[in-house]
């Protein structure tokens, strides 16, 4: 199996390795590591230096679902099977691990990249004319200090080196080495942008116009986030990363149907070789090809939604990436794994983030998604697009705000919150599920090991004396509870802040369509 972690290298190292997501319960439960993420604070765009107030309003309210571009075959296809949760065992790594070379690594200075003069284009695609009233001024510049390294991960959908590139894949990770935490922000690809000096067209079609440094101008001109360093894979070495690690768990929370190849090796042009394939709700071991569908399905859902998988993923190869300690061998494989990846960071550059990523795995991750600020929109030639809206409330630039922030719920500056769940669901995933979305945004999961009678209706308690600093609006949103069904409960001992009784009625597929902050008076 070693002989192919260079391939695991390549999306691990130059990007996971800096994000090492994972929170450490009080007691050990089945599911891997959890990831510690929170909900960002809202600070203005224009001061960066400002504190941040704590807000209920860092979830969107609104989601415009993209248009899907998945090559669906008709519905003649015979529907098969859905997949179900595998024991598989996870490779075990200490048997032939590879002791690292002590080594004292120097790096080059990190450069931000500044916006290149352009001039205004002329069409929007090929052959369609565009007014230069229709093309976007470009937004200011988020000052970035020092402190911050801004890494792009990418996914492409056609080989490295391909004449023609599409990044099917964009996330912006952000570095704070004095926080020591991390954000990220996915990209939706059919964002129609201006790409400087070149034409108005999708995000996902910069570097096919002009490579990497194309779609850096890109992001910066159309987001105002400079970015010091990128590192892109294909589907292909994607796949073959997920089966060197013998497969990754997922949390599954909302069932996910779409179309999906028989078996890998078919031909993808033979209407036969397709079927309607779904996940359900559950904890689930994926191998290769199953984690690129689920990175990629959109049919049944939207960019937003696709973000969070592609998040999830990376965490998740991550988590395992950690168990078979791929970090303590990045120097000995460093000149082989470049094969698979295309990156300017430097080897010193790369293993000096890679020893923040303890402090970060305990101090959590930030996720961010587009969702607020976006207006369909079909183009001339009728293809459609999703148009960003920079100014206003509600807009790109709060997103992009909060990536130099950290997390609200990170331990460096908060104490932490523990939540134990008791099962009374009659699904046994239901914990685990519930377990994953807490983590998910900043609270400490503790399963217990109780398993009473099933109970219609999921419950929430809280064991302090006032709500200060509790976060309430956010764990009532996640279990679809009212702020007013939290009871407060003295029970002396207790201690861990919050408990959910799952119920029968606990779903853990999160209604992204609403703000936590409409359960606060009610």
């Amino acid at each position: 199996m070693f002989t192919k972690l260079p391939r695991i290298l390549s999306f691990i190292l130059v990007g996971a390795s800096l994000l090492l997501g994972g929170c450490a319960s009080a007691t050990p439960t089945p599911f891997p590591t959890l990831v510690v993420t929170a909900i960002a604070e809202l600070p203005s765009p224009t001061n960066m230096a400002s504190d941040a107030v704590d807000s209920g309003e860092a979830l969107a309210d609104e989601i415009t679902p993209a248009a899907s571009d998945t090559a669906v075959p008709p519905q003649t296809a015979t529907p098969g099977p859905s997949p179900t949760a595998s024991n598989t065992p996870r490779p075990s790594a200490t048997a032939t691990r590879t002791p690292s070379p002590t080594i004292t690594p120097t790096y080059r200075p990190q450069v931000a990249p500044t916006l290149a003069e352009t001039g205004a284009p002329t069409e929007f695609r090929e052959g369609v004319p565009t007014p230069s009233t229709a093309v976007p001024s470009p937004v200011p510049t988020f000052e970035t200090p020092r402190e911050i390294t801004n890494v792009l991960l990418l996914g492409s959908d056609t080989p490295l080196g391909s004449a023609s590139v599409r990044t099917d894949t964009m996330i912006i990770v952000s570095i704070n080495h004095e926080n020591q935490t991390a954000s990220m922000v996915s990209l939706p690809r059919d964002l129609f942008v201006y790409h400087p000096g070149k034409i108005m067209s999708r995000l996902n079609t910069a570097v096919s116009l002009g490579g990497v440094e194309q779609l850096e101008q890109t992001i910066l001109y159309n987001f105002g986030i400079p970015i010091h360093y990128y590192a892109q894979i294909d589907f292909d070495g994607f796949e073959q990363a997920v089966d060197a690690m013998g497969g990754v768990e997922v949390a599954v929370s909302c069932r996910l149907q779409d179309w999906r190849l028989i078996s890998p090796e078919l031909d993808p042009e033979v209407e036969e070789n397709w079927h309607q394939f779904a996940l359900e709700p559950g904890i689930h071991h994926i191998d290769g090809d199953l984690a690129l569908w689920y990175a990629r399905s959109r049919l049944s859902t939207n960019d937003f939604d696709r973000g969070r998988r592609q998040q999830q993923l990376l965490h998740a190869m991550l988590n395992q990436g950690v168990d078979l300690n791929l970090i303590a061998q990045a120097p000995t494989l460093w000149n082989t794994y470049q094969d698979t990846v295309q990156t300017n960071i430097d080897i010193g550059r790369l293993l000096q983030l890679a020893t923040l990523a303890p402090a970060i795995r305990e101090n959590g991750v930030q996720h961010l998604y587009l969702v607020r600020g976006i207006q369909s929109w079909t183009t001339p030639d009728g293809a459609s697009v999703q148009l960003p809206i920079w100014d206003g409330e509600g807009n790109f630039g709060e997103t992009f705000s909060r990536l130099y922030h950290p997390p609200t719920l990170n331990r460096a500056t908060r104490p932490a919150i523990t939540v134990q769940i008791v099962n009374a669901s009659g699904n046994p995933d239901m914990a685990l599920l519930a377990a994953d979305n807490l983590a998910w945004y900043g609270f400490i999961p503790v399963i217990s090991e109780e398993t009473p009678e099933p109970e219609a209706t999921t419950r929430l308690e809280y064991f302090r004396d006032n709500f200060k600093d509790a976060y309430e609006w956010l764990i009532s949103w996640i279990f679809a509870r009212r702020r007013s069904q939290i009871e407060q409960v003295n029970e002396p001992g207790v201690t861990y802040q919050y408990r959910v009784t799952l119920g029968q009625d606990y779903n853990p597929c999160l209604n992204q369509l609403l703000q936590p902050q409409e359960f606060l008076d009610n």
